[in-house]
């Protein structure tokens, strides 16, 4: 197992792949909540949050920045927001959560990476 663990790792490519997968989850939480389709906010909020802890197992270096930027502070908000299916809310908490993103990005030696609104919708789902 400890010779495996190396290779699975560079197979799957650390932490890159989790930031896609929640990139593709934020987007589509966006387009869920401002669509009105809340349900399929709440799902992508769930799966993005799985797929970000399942992404720190293995990298727990990130751990701190993680939790104390975006899944303590940000998150819990953002949560609430999709729960009262406020849009005005969510808008507000989304900002909020998208400045969370990229200031954990900044902690991460990652600043040339910022968090914008997304433009495009990737999935069909309505």
């Amino acid at each position: 197992p400890e010779t495996r663990m190396p290779a699975i790792q560079r197979q799957l490519r650390g932490f890159e792949t989790t930031m896609a997968e929640v990139a593709y989850r934020y987007g589509e939480l966006y387009f869920g909540a401002t669509g009105g389709n809340w349900d399929y906010a709440a799902h992508m909020a769930t799966t993005l949050e799985g797929a970000l802890r399942h992404g720190l197992e293995p990298e727990p270096a990130r751990r701190a920045n993680a939790e104390n930027l975006f899944l303590k502070t940000a998150w819990p908000p953002l949560l609430d927001a999709i729960g009262k299916k406020d849009p005005a809310l969510f808008k507000e908490r989304f900002e909020t959560l998208r400045a969370a993103c990229t200031s954990c990005h900044a902690a991460e030696q990652h600043a040339f990476i910022r968090i914008g609104l997304p433009t495009v919708k990737r999935n069909p789902v309505e």
